[in-house]
């Protein structure tokens, strides 16, 4: 994929992406994983896999990373009065388990972040996908998120702990779908570029992306989010491939529930 083309991509989804770390006091910092800043019924706040809310939801904060250029790339976030729901999480990767999790953001916390990052809406989401596709243009499938494998050790600068993280745009197509769970399989082009695991890609947001190509270059026409990264399958012949939870399993599964038990007040 052309590098312009590239970056254009990455300037757009990046507005809605985040990494998530654990701060370890004296250490620097460690990857959880990913996720995607969405907005469901006014409820603003992180989608992301059930293995890695699994891992902060009791955590008494978290550190939030932007992937987007700025001076403000890295919060801490307190997570007292925050609320999760984890759909389901596994140790092991399932094709029936629906690996997802939300965690509802306080409406001042919501609206520090929102001042330079975007909260993508779902029902609006929603409407794209069930919209035609367009008549003109391509498409690619991608996702932003951090990978622990190229991340750096942690160092001292000053008395401050400096963890150097990285995060990756990794660009594919959906190659297959079933039951909800779609297979993401790398570009061959890039297959030399990527990481052997991308362990901390868990909870990225899974795009696609539509656009149009002319003499004039390349152009973004439309973007929605149909995933969310879950696990990295078939390692033995490294071919790359990630298991991602499908919009249907976010619509029909998380959604719904999300409704039900904040609506009552059920206690997580």
């Amino acid at each position: 994929m052309k590098t312009d083309f590239s970056n254009e991509i990455l300037s757009d989804i990046s507005n809605f992406a985040v990494g998530l770390v654990l701060r370890e006091k004296g250490a620097g910092s460690n990857v959880l994983g990913s996720g995607v800043l969405v907005s469901i019924d006014g409820r603003r706040g992180i989608l992301t896999c059930g293995h890695v809310a699994e891992r902060y939801e009791r955590l008494p904060e978290i550190g939030l990373l932007r992937f987007s250029p700025g001076d403000q790339q890295r919060r801490v976030v307190r997570l007292d009065y925050t609320r999760t729901i984890i759909l389901q999480s596994s140790d092991s990767w399932s094709e029936k388990g629906a690996d997802l999790a939300f965690t509802q953001l306080p409406p001042d916390i919501a609206s520090s972040i929102e001042a330079q990052s975007v909260f993508l809406n779902l029902e609006k989401n929603r409407a794209k996908i069930e919209a035609a596709t367009p008549i003109e243009g391509k498409h690619v499938d991608v996702m932003v998120g951090l990978v622990a494998e190229f991340s750096q050790e942690p160092f001292i600068k000053g008395c401050e702990f400096i963890s150097p993280m990285r995060g990756v745009l990794h660009t594919g197509h959906v190659c297959a779908q079933e039951n909800g769970l779609l297979t993401f399989e790398a570009m061959d082009d890039n297959l030399h570029e990527l990481p052997r695991d991308f362990g901390g890609m868990s909870g990225a947001g899974l795009w696609r992306i539509y656009f149009v190509e002319d003499e004039r270059g390349v152009a973004i026409i439309s973007r929605t989010l149909c995933g969310v990264a879950s696990w990295q399958i078939d390692k033995p012949i490294n071919n790359r491939k990630i298991a991602c939870q499908g919009w249907d399993r976010i619509d029909q599964g998380l959604i719904p529930t999300i409704r039900r038990d904040f609506n009552h007040g059920v206690p997580i």
